[in-house]
């Protein structure tokens, strides 16, 4: 493992000096990268050669507290799962009633109801619409090409009126975002301010302006410039899935990352395509061997019991 990270940390060597160097935020990225490589990773074998990684780093300035599935796509089954209201459940116990190897939270949706606040389609059929209030994050889709979720595809579509055509191939699936790697390049800024709010705050303030509940989102800063807990999905050239979890809110323990550090975490890892899915409370990663692998924050312990439940999953046999 180690010497398959030193070859990752070698490669990104060759990056332009734009993605290597972030000065507004006082990184020195290459003993960032050192880190990660030089880290104590708590490495599992699991089936069909598929593994799981967990190490704390201390990288970007703060202590980073990733966990990593890792699966050659060929040899399993991936689907999106559908599971809005009564029916959500956390990755733990979805995994074990439905048989599934690894179970990771999914996309975005409304809190109070559990249904999907994104785009997201299945077998033909739509189960969910992009909100106005997404629309500062969500710039991409997921899915899967084949019935068995074997082919992955990760696209940009900034725009919600072209679902239908970026989605057109795909038998499964979801707009999310933003998109942190794609082409084997990080596509997302060290900083994004508040540059996107314009249209996002227009549609909150529709929203309260009509009586709704529905929870208002993060500003841009807050949201792409801030530590959270991340939950990411990508592949690499090898056709293997990356299930990726960083951990957030826990100080000196794993302090969360901003988009930025998500895809540079996700391009170490040797992913050329990533997104970013649901992440604070929502973040979980699990497998059947291993059991829940990150520490959940919804309980506000560092362990691995704070779940939450969630209408949508991905989840591999």
């Amino acid at each position: 493992m180690k010497n398959l990270l030193r070859l990752l940390f070698f490669s990104l060597l060759s990056l332009s000096v734009s993605t290597l160097v972030a000065p507004a935020q006082n990184y020195n990225l290459v003993s960032d990268s050192l880190a990660f490589v030089n880290a104590t990773w708590k490495v599992t074998q699991l089936e069909k050669g598929a593994s799981a990684m967990y190490a704390q780093v201390n990288m970007f300035n703060s202590v980073q507290s990733i966990s990593v599935v890792k699966y050659p796509a060929k040899k399993f089954k991936s689907e999106i799962l559908h599971r809005p209201g009564e029916s959500a459940g956390t990755p733990s116990a979805i995994g074990k009633e439905i048989g599934a190897a690894f179970v990771m939270n999914g996309g975005y949706f409304h809190v109070k109801e559990r249904i999907p606040s994104v785009f997201f389609k299945k077998d033909k059929q739509i189960l969910g619409y992009t909100h106005p209030t997404e629309l500062y994050r969500v710039n991409g889709v997921f899915g899967f090409k084949d019935a068995k979720g074997r082919n992955m595809s990760i696209a940009q579509c900034p725009d919600s009126v072209d679902y239908a055509s970026v989605t057109k191939k795909m038998k499964s699936a979801m707009a999310t975002g933003p998109l942190l790697v794609l082409d084997d390049e990080i596509v997302v800024p060290e900083l994004m301010g508040d540059v996107a709010d314009g249209e996002n705050v227009a549609a909150m303030k529709a929203e309260q302006a009509a009586g709704s509940k529905i929870r208002t989102h993060y500003t841009s800063a807050q949201f792409y410039d801030r530590r959270h807990p991340r939950t990411a999905i990508g592949k690499d050239d090898s056709g293997n899935i990356y299930l990726v979890v960083i951990d957030g809110r826990f100080k000196g323990k794993a302090d969360g990352a901003s988009i930025f550090e998500t895809a540079y975490i996700c391009h170490l890892l040797g992913m050329t395509d990533a997104i970013n899915l649901d992440g604070g409370g929502s973040s979980a990663l699990w497998s059947e061997e291993t059991g829940v692998i990150n520490h959940p924050r919804d309980n506000r312990k560092f362990d691995h019991e704070g779940e939450r439940s969630v209408p949508n999953l991905i989840v591999v046999y």
